[in-house]
């Protein structure tokens, strides 16, 4: 009788650590999946005619992302031609480029990915000087960004 006790509580055991580990296989797979899913659709948009990438990438910092996307409502990219507050920089150039951020045109609103992947939306109907006035006070304001904007003035 205590040998049959025990041979069930051995099965019980064993079906119980089965089944959690089980599980959490099944979590990690759908975790990867979602992973998988996510950067599908980055190389998407990446190869969208209308999305510019990045000029320089940090490659410092460990977060979700090496760089910003800024999502916007302009449709053309020389918008973004004319000089950034009396320097020699384009809009483009200090977007792309001193401040590690994408620009997707003809989007439904202006918006904000940061690296960490938080959104943060921005004003809209701006000129492509207003809005890159206010993605460079909105980025100053960040803890990683606010060494790129302090370096724009130098």
């Amino acid at each position: 009788m205590l040998f049959d006790s025990l041979k069930n509580n051995r099965l019980l055991v064993a079906t119980a650590l089965f089944l959690m580990l089980y599980f959490h296989s099944c979590a990690q797979d759908k975790g990867s999946f979602q992973k998988d899913q996510a950067e599908v659709l980055l190389e998407e948009m990446e190869q969208n005619e209308d999305f510019f990438d990045a000029l320089r990438l940090r490659s410092d910092l460990n977060l979700g992302a090496n760089k910003r996307i800024l999502y916007t409502t302009i449709d053309d990219i020389k918008a973004f031609d004319q000089n950034y507050k009396g320097t020699e920089m384009s809009l483009e150039y200090v977007i792309r480029d001193r401040l590690h951020t994408a620009i997707f045109l003809n989007q439904k609103k202006n918006q904000l990915q940061s690296m960490d992947g938080s959104e943060f939306g921005l004003s809209q109907k701006l000129s492509a000087v207003e809005l890159t006035n206010e993605l460079v006070s909105f980025i100053g304001r960040m803890y990683y960004g606010a060494d790129e904007v302090k370096a724009l003035a130098q």
